[in-house]
This record gives C-alpha cells, structure tokens and sequence, in this order.
C-alpha cells in the first residue's frame, strides 16, 4: 500500500471509529444476515485450537467472540483509534491468547506460516487485491484456510447508490469483481463463493417490523434461484470466500 493511500485508509477509518459514522449505511445489513452467519459459522467451524488472524479486526470484537476456542488470535487493523480502543477491551476482558496490533494488511510482519486461518469480513476491497491475496498465503502454514465476506461491484443498482453516498466510503475502495475471484481461486486451492443479497435487500425498509422474517425467507429463496442462472450471481451485493493454502 503506497504512503499516501496508507494515510488515507488511516484517517478515514481513524474518523469512522471516532466519531461512527456509519450508522447510516448499517440499516442495509439486514439484506446480508445470511452472509454474515454462514462466516461467523465458518470461523467457529476452522478456530478450535487453532491460530487464528483477523485481518481487518476494528475494535476487536472477533478476538473476544473467537479467543475462548482459539489457540491463539492475532487481530490487525489500520486504524490506531480502533486498535487502542480493541486492545483495552482486551485488557478489560481478561484476554492472553489474543493481542491487536496496527498494521499494514499488505506488508505483515507475521513470519512466515503463521496462521491456519486468516479471516475478515469487508477488508480485502481496500486494499490491492493481489498484494492482499499474496500476503495472506505467505502467512498461512500449509493447509491453512482463509475466509473472507465481501462487495461485489457489478450490481448497477448497488454501484449508483456507492455513487451517491462517496463520503460513506474510501476514495481507494474498490468492490470486487470477477477478475478478483479468478485471482483468489490461482492463489488458494479448493475455493468457494457464496453469493448474497439481490432481492434481500428488499427487507431494509422493514427490518423493524414483523414482516421482516417472511420477506427474508421468500427473498432469501428467490435469490438462491435467480443465482442458479447464468451471470446473474453477479450482481450480488456480497460473496463469502473460502479457499485453503496448498499443503507442503
């Protein structure tokens, strides 16, 4: 990551943590439950006595939720406000398997075969993706897993909303597209993508109400169906990732 897009990442993300500035933009999560619980159950599934690292860790939430079945966890994050924020948690919490540090996501200081799982949810499109990608399979040991949910960017729909809203997001992010699963899937063997969130998102407006099961389950549905069709899985707003470091 260049000086200047390093400092730009920082402070963006130093100002989000300060002073949370997304709460604007969270009401559209509820599209992306399933996302989020498929990952959440991966990680749990690959963390028991393992090493683990969150790459992308903010205020540390994973490293609390996941330290207590971990052999040890490992959280990085660009921000110096989240990460003092997370390490205090930390401290407060009782936790010694598990430590946060600043760091850049495309330059690690981990050695070498270091982690059996690198996971992160909405990170890797910050960043340079091949930088990314390349780094994570350095710091995996043999075998290792990396897990990641994130954007896509080919939803047009979704995109003029991202065009609307610039002050919600860097100048230097970039959703994911097809070139950048192509390239996940030469650097890590076994990969898989889980499409979400077309017609979910209709649930946003009644996220609050009692409404919002049923139209998640029926949309959740047709959205399993319409991915079926060529392209169409696409324009999904978010993929989980999943791919496995060659053994030795």
């Amino acid at each position: 990551m260049s000086d200047d897009r390093l400092e730009r990442e920082r402070a963006f993300h130093n100002q989000r943590f300060a002073e949370n500035e997304r709460q604007a933009q969270l009401k559209y999560y509820a599209a992306v439950e399933a996302a989020m619980t498929h990952y959440r159950d991966r990680i749990a599934a690959l963390a028991l006595d393992a090493d683990l690292l969150d790459y992308g860790c903010a205020e540390g939430d994973n490293v609390l939720r996941y330290a207590s079945i971990a052999r040890s966890i490992h959280g990085i994050d660009i921000s110096d406000v989240a990460v003092d924020r997370g390490t205090a948690r930390l401290d407060a919490a009782g936790i010694t398997n598990g430590k946060l540090h600043v760091m850049n996501a495309e330059e690690m200081t981990f050695p070498d075969h270091s982690f059996d799982l690198v996971f992160g949810s909405g990170i890797v499109h910050h960043l340079d993706v091949q930088k990314s990608l390349t780094e994570i399979e350095r710091v995996l040991k043999p075998g290792g897993r990396v897990l990641f949910v994130e954007p896509l960017g080919h939803n047009p729909a979704i995109d003029l909303y991202r065009r609307m809203t610039p002050q919600a997001r860097t100048a230097d992010e970039h959703p994911l597209r097809r070139s950048d699963f192509q390239l996940f899937e030469k650097i890590f063997s076994a990969a898989r993508f889980d499409f979400h969130a077309l017609t979910t998102l209709a649930v946003v407006p009644f996220r609050r109400t009692p409404a919002k099961a049923p139209i998640l389950s029926a949309t959740r549905a047709i959205d399993r169906a319409l991915f079926r069709l060529p392209g169409l899985k696409w324009w999904a707003w978010y993929a989980v990732m999943e791919g496995q470091k060659a053994e030795a």
